[in-house]
């Protein structure tokens, strides 16, 4: 349940209450998971249970940071997941993912994303309309991309320990 509770203020930093929705869940020896939406906060463990509301933060492209990947400005957050699977001998195969909307036409998103990465040292290749690779620190990760209408982006991120 510690580990779960030390994420707590990232889960709170990530969200804004309205729209957004934040889940950490940790695989351990408790079952402990977290989750946020609405404004409202659900902490489930062996030990400690809890459910509270929070002030609604919004996050924007400028605040959300993933391994110094920023969003195409713009951008909203729909959701924001931590999952925290510890194995044997160190192995740490958890995942942190957001989905996300841009107000930019695909193109364009994908040459913003291509630069970030470029500059964060990931090394990648193009996958369908988005990227795979790894990050600076060697993770896996996964960015899809898709056309959302006339001059708007869909996408989603996903970073995986290894």
């Amino acid at each position: 349940m510690r580990p779960l509770l030390l994420l707590l203020p990232l889960a709170l930093a990530a969200c804004n209450g309205k729209g957004t929705s934040v889940s950490i869940d940790v695989d351990g020896d408790d079952n402990s998971s977290f989750t946020m939406d609405n404004g409202t906060v659900a902490v489930n463990g062996t030990d400690f249970k809890a459910k509270f509301k929070v002030p609604q933060i919004k996050v924007t492209a400028e605040n959300f940071d993933l391994n110094g990947v920023k969003l195409y400005p713009g951008s909203t957050l729909g959701s924001f997941n931590i999952s925290g699977q510890d194995k044997p001998g160190g192995k740490d195969e958890g995942k942190v993912s957001a989905s996300f909307a841009s107000p930019a036409a695909l193109d364009k998103v994908q040459g913003w994303f291509r630069d970030q990465l470029t500059e964060q040292d990931f090394k990648f290749t193009a996958q369908g309309s988005g990227f795979a690779g790894t990050t600076d620190d060697g993770d896996p990760f996964t960015l899809d991309l898709s056309a959302d209408g006339d001059g708007k982006t869909k996408g989603r991120i996903e970073v995986r320990g290894s």
